[in-house]
């Protein structure tokens, strides 16, 4: 079983290139449901964050007010950072006990894929034999943001900028694959790196690679 690391910033078309491994064999994980049940009511994690940021960001069920803390930390890079060092731990023991169970059953897949916006900055991108980015023009980004959650352009501009610059995602990957194209495009384009991760050879991370790996774990 080879783990696959699927980053790109948010509207980049991670979820549909994940669907696409799942339909050729592959297991998949996304780790924004993860990171949403790591601060369900009740968890450390969310107890982390509200004495980080304060109760105003719970809502009166207790839960995670997350369109309030995403405004706030999308604005603030030293507020994201704060969040991110609460969460990213607990994000990396998830996925790895992941992992683990898939590689310890009786039939595991061909694949196990790491869908995670955050897969650098986390520290995920270590548990992974190959990464691949997916990549679209921020635009496009930007108004997948503002139908999927209901905001305007503008202020789905701003995450994607407040994100992790995509050349240096670029940088730390072994297969890019875009998908501001045709989705026919797209899907030859996961078609032949599905090829090349499940052929059995090799896959070495290049030096960019090895550097980034090594600057996560300086953080």
């Amino acid at each position: 079983m080879i783990v696959v690391g699927l980053a790109g910033g948010s509207g980049a078309g991670k979820s549909t290139v994940a669907r696409m491994f799942a339909g050729r064999g592959a297991a998949c994980l996304v780790v924004d449901e993860v990171a949403r049940e790591i601060v369900r009511p009740g968890s450390s994690v969310l107890a982390e964050i509200e004495l980080a940021f304060g109760p105003e960001y719970l809502l009166p069920d207790g839960g995670l007010d997350r369109r309030k803390l995403g405004r706030r930390v999308f604005s603030d890079p030293v507020a994201l950072e704060r969040l991110n060092r609460i969460t990213h731990p607990a994000l990396v023991r998830e996925v790895s006990g992941w992992i683990a169970e898939l590689a310890g059953s009786a039939a595991p897949p061909l694949a196990a894929v790491i869908d995670a916006a955050v897969l650098f900055e986390s520290g995920l991108a270590k548990l992974a034999d190959a990464v691949v980015v997916v990549v679209a023009n921020e635009r496009v980004q930007a108004e997948r943001i503002a139908a999927r959650d209901a905001i305007s352009v503008g202020e789905a501009l701003a995450r994607v900028r407040a994100q992790k610059p995509i050349e240096e995602m670029v940088a730390c990957a072994d297969f890019v694959i875009r998908t501001d194209c045709s989705l026919e495009q797209s899907e030859a384009q996961v078609d032949k790196v599905w090829r090349t991760l499940v052929s059995g050879g090799p896959i070495r991370a290049g030096g960019s690679r090895a550097q980034c790996e090594r600057e996560t774990m300086e953080r």
